[in-house]
């Protein structure tokens, strides 16, 4: 799935409490932006903006291990239970790199990055669709979408306002 995606459906999973929504979308972009923001950052610098995927060979040798550990649910889960052991509280946002990585296993393909999420007890990768399949991509963002609107519709009501019009939305006080 693409950042902006994992970003977003981490938010709407957290949405009813703010603080928390844009804690988990922060912990739902990491697993991607600590692997792959030097090779970003290296590709701006060199001026290489091809679009698409950089060859495999051309990626670092570190990259590939952060994503195998942002990517892997044994170290998620094992991190997820030490901040409990050591606060004695559940840290509910970081479930949002959880989520990217259940998100993360049927939509990747073994052409490029299939997800790793049995590092480092296994090389397992399941072959999934591309995220960048375009029938996907329309999907899940208009998936996206939807449940955005709702989370929209629902903040709305509970605000005392509704959310009309024909044509896109307008936010009315009830009443007026």
């Amino acid at each position: 799935m693409d950042i902006f995606a994992h970003g977003l459906w981490g938010y709407a999973v957290f949405h009813r409490n703010r603080r928390n929504a844009w804690l988990a979308a922060l912990f739902s972009v990491l697993p991607d932006i600590i692997p792959f923001a030097p090779v970003f950052i290296m590709r701006l610098l060199s001026g290489n903006f091809d679009r698409g995927p950089p060859p495999i060979s051309s990626i670092p040798k570190y990259t590939t291990m952060a994503y195998g550990f942002t990517h892997s649910i044994i170290i998620f889960s094992i991190v997820f239970l030490l901040v409990f052991l050591l606060t004695r509280k559940w840290y509910w946002p970081m479930a949002g790199w959880g989520i990217h990585i259940l998100s993360d296993i049927p939509t990747h393909s073994s052409r490029f990055f299939a997800t790793p999420f049995l590092f480092p007890v296994s090389d397992y990768r399941y072959n999934g669709i591309s995220w960048g399949t375009p029938w996907f991509m329309a999907l899940n963002w208009t998936a996206l979408l939807i449940v955005l609107i709702l989370i929209a519709r629902y903040r709305a009501k509970a605000r005392g306002m509704s959310l009309t019009g024909n044509v896109g939305f307008c936010f009315t006080r009830k009443g007026l």
